[in-house]
C-alpha cells in the first residue's frame, strides 16, 4: 500500500459519506447519560449560525464557537450538527481546529455528519479538543483525514483530544466512527495532572488508523467498546485505573502493527500504576502484533506495579499469531531483568487448535513476582517449563 492510497477518491468520499448518513438518518435525538439525567432540553443548530456543509473552515470554527456559547450562557443543551460533508480543508498546524472550552452539560449530535481534514504535514491536529469539561458528550459523529499515512509515524488528526488544569469527568463518545486518522480519542494531560481527568466512555468503529484510544493519565472510570479493522494500537493507557477495555479486532496483511493491539504501560510508581482493569479482545484476519495484550512496565523508575488486571483473548480463524499476552520492561530497549510487579492478573482466552503462536511471552524477568494465573485450558497450550516466577496455573 503506497501513499496514493491514503485518501479517498471523489467515488470513495461519496461512499463514506452515504455510508454515514445511512447510520445515523434514524437517531439524530440528543443522546442520553447512562444513570444519570440527561443534559437540559434546549437545543439549537448549528445551521441557525452558518455552519452548513459546504461552509468554508472559518465559518464552520465561528459556527460551532457560536452554537457552544448560546447553550452555554443557557445552561446546556444539545447542539445539532445536520447531516452532510463539513470539509475543514488543509492542515498544517498540530493545534485544535475546533477548540471547545469550559462546556457543561451539554450534547453534540452529528448523526450524518462527516467532518473531513486534510493533514498536509508529519503533525497531529485536533478536530475537537475538549479543554475542562463536565457532562459532555458528542455522538453520531464520522470522520476522515484525505492526508493521514499509516507509514509516516505521527501525521493526520486526532478526531478528539482532551486535557484538563482542574477536575473534569464525564465525557462520552458514541457511535463515533474514524476512517484514516491517528487516532478516535486522545488524553493529553500528563502524570501531574492524572487525578484531574476522570469518567471518560468511548463507544465507536475505527478503520485503517494509527491509534483507536489513548487514555492517559485518566483516574477512571474508563470505558471503551471498539470495533477496529487495520489499527496499529486500539487502546493504550499510561497508568490506567478502573478501566473496562473490549475490543473487535480485524486486521489485513499490508497494515503496519505494533508491539500490543491492547498496552497498558506502568511508567512507574511515582508516575502511575496500573490497577483495576478489565480488557477483552477478539482477533481475527491476519497477524499484524507482536502481543494483543502488552503489559508493559516503561521507563528508568524502579518501582512500579500492574495489578488486579483480568485479561482476555479469543483469537479466531488464524493460522498464526505472535503472542497473546507479552509482558517486558523498556528502558533503552527491553530489560532482562526488572524489580517491577505483575501481580494479581488473571488470563483468559480461546484460540483455535491448529493456531501456531505462543500465549505468553515474558522477555522481563522480576525480582519480585507477584501472581500471574493462566486458565488451565491456556496453560495447556504453554511449553512445560517456560512459564517465569509468579506465573501459575489456575486452579480447576
Amino acid at each position: 500500500m503506497g501513499n496514493g492510497h491514503d485518501g479517498l477518491d471523489a467515488a470513495g468520499r461519496r461512499a463514506f459519506l452515504a455510508s454515514s448518513l445511512a447510520a445515523g438518518a434514524a437517531a439524530l435525538a440528543p443522546p442520553q447519560r447512562h444513570g444519570r439525567a440527561a443534559v437540559p432540553p434546549m437545543t439549537v443548530s448549528l445551521a441557525d449560525f452558518a455552519g452548513r456543509p459546504g461552509a468554508g473552515r472559518p465559518a464552520l470554527v465561528e459556527a460551532f464557537r457560536r452554537g457552544l456559547a448560546v447553550l452555554s450562557r443557557a445552561g446546556g443543551g444539545t447542539l445539532f450538527v445536520p447531516p452532510g460533508a463539513y470539509d475543514f480543508g488543509p492542515v498544517d498546524e498540530p493545534r485544535a481546529i475546533l477548540l471547545c472550552r469550559d462546556l457543561c452539560d451539554i450534547a453534540i449530535s452529528a448523526y450524518g455528519a462527516v467532518f473531513i481534514a486534510n493533514t498536509t504535514a508529519a503533525i497531529m491536529p485536533n478536530m475537537f479538543y475538549f479543554y475542562n469539561f463536565n457532562n459532555v458528550t458528542l455522538a453520531g459523529a464520522r470522520f476522515l483525514d484525505q492526508g493521514f499515512t499509516p507509514w509516516v509515524n505521527w501525521r493526520g488528526m486526532y478526531c478528539v483530544g482532551i486535557q484538563a488544569d482542574k477536575p473534569s469527568r464525564g465525557l462520552r463518545l458514541v457511535d463515533c466512527r474514524a476512517e484514516r486518522v491517528v487516532g478516535l480519542l486522545a488524553s493529553n494531560n500528563k502524570a501531574t495532572g492524572r487525578h484531574l481527568l476522570s469518567d471518560i466512555h468511548v463507544q465507536g468503529e475505527v478503520r485503517h488508523a494509527y491509534y483507536g484510544v489513548g487514555a492517559n493519565q485518566v483516574d477512571g472510570p474508563v470505558s471503551v467498546d471498539l470495533t477496529c479493522h487495520d489499527v496499529r494500537r486500539a487502546f493504550i493507557a499510561y497508568a490506567a485505573r478502573h478501566a473496562d477495555i473490549t475490543v473487535r479486532a480485524s486486521a489485513g496483511a499490508d497494515w503496519p502493527g505494533s508491539n500490543g493491539l491492547v498496552a497498558l504501560v506502568c511508567p512507574g510508581a511515582d508516575l502511575g500504576n496500573v490497577e483495576d482493569v478489565r480488557v477483552r479482545v477478539d482477533v481475527s484476519g491476519t497477524c499484524i502484533h507482536s502481543s494483543y495484550v502488552h503489559f508493559y512496565h516503561q521507563g528508568p523508575e524502579r518501582e512500579g506495579a500492574m495489578r488486579d488486571i483480568d485479561a482476555t483473548v479469543n483469537v479466531v480463524d488464524m493460522r498464526s499469531m505472535t503472542c497473546m499476552f507479552l509482558f517486558d520492561h523498556e528502558t533503552h530497549g527491553v530489560q532482562p531483568r526488572t524489580a517491577r510487579q505483575w501481580d494479581r492478573i488473571g488470563l483468559h482466552g480461546s484460540l483455535p487448535a491448529e493456531c501456531a503462536g505462543s500465549v505468553v511471552a515474558n522477555p522481563s524477568v522480576t525480582s519480585a513476582p507477584g501472581t500471574v494465573r493462566l486458565d488451565r485450558s491456556l496453560a495447556r497450550m504453554v511449553r512445560a517449563g517456560t512459564l517465569a516466577a509468579g506465573f501459575r496455573v489456575a486452579p480447576a
